[in-house]
């Protein structure tokens, strides 16, 4: 089962179902997000809670404790567990939806995980929280798969503002350490303290977006898609407890993407 919200021209397509995941992303005439996949984690625009990325041997050490968690993709605990599970619709208007979700079993904490799609005629916005009954490591992100071109055999131009690039050990770990940025292709973070970014498409539109924190995580291997990924903090973050959720201090994520018409070339 799906559901829309929409503003003018914009409509985002999302099935709660599936963690709440962005099947479509409408902005006027085109469709920008690439489509669903069998790999679970490919196509779309998802939410990763109550971690995002790759986990260091698939668990959460905190406090001299280990937390095994559950291997999701290929031999990875990835992208937390919201992405594999259904969510609960508890507000749902014309350009609006809210969803909720829980944590899982492995989760050594009880977790209330909450996302909400706000379409307007010039932005969309997306925010998310998590709110814990005992202290933990937490993080969320967001994971928008992109199409590259939209129809018209023009590439998207895509940039943001890092100053550093986190170092990401051969087998895939994530450090706490950066270094000067590398060239691409990425399946890398970075660091971007003014949270800014965008991506253009010629001739058609432009996203120009701005996060509330400041880490971003680029993936642009693929040919015909790539993900800009706005994150509370590097993969692993949960291991260098970057962010520790307490029942009186939820973590809280936003990023707004505003979105500017380009008129085609004649």
């Amino acid at each position: 089962m799906t559901i829309s919200i929409a503003q003018g021209s914009n409509k985002l397509v999302i099935d709660p179902l599936l963690g709440g995941q962005v099947l479509e992303c409408h902005i006027g005439k085109y469709q920008i997000i690439a489509p669903k996949t069998e790999n679970p984690l490919v196509g779309g625009w998802y939410l990763m809670a109550p971690w995002a990325g790759r986990l260091e041997n698939n668990e959460i050490i905190y406090k001299g404790k280990n937390y095994p968690q559950e291997i999701n993709f290929q031999n990875w605990a990835i992208h937390g567990t919201v992405a594999f599970q259904e969510g609960k619709v508890i507000n749902h208007q014309e350009n609006f939806v809210e969803i909720i979700h829980t944590s899982n079993k492995n989760f050594p904490v009880n977790a209330t995980i909450k996302q909400k799609w706000f379409v307007a005629n010039n932005f969309i916005r997306c925010s998310a929280s998590i709110e814990v009954d005992e202290e933990f490591p937490v993080q969320i992100g967001w994971h928008p798969w992109f199409k590259r071109d939209l129809g018209n055999g023009k590439k998207a131009k895509y940039a943001i503002e890092a100053v550093s690039q986190y170092i990401r050990t051969k087998d895939f770990v994530t450090l706490n350490q950066t270094k000067e940025i590398g060239l691409p292709p990425f399946d890398d973070a970075f660091d971007v303290p003014s949270g800014k970014g965008f991506i253009e498409w010629p001739n058609a539109l432009r996203l120009d977006f701005k996060f509330d924190h400041q880490t971003f995580v680029i993936y642009d291997e693929p040919e015909d898609s790539f993900c800009i990924e706005p994150q509370t903090g590097p993969p692993n973050a949960a291991n260098h407890a970057l962010f520790v959720a307490t029942p009186e201090k939820p973590l809280k994520a936003e990023v707004k993407w505003d979105i500017t018409a380009i008129r085609e070339e004649k």
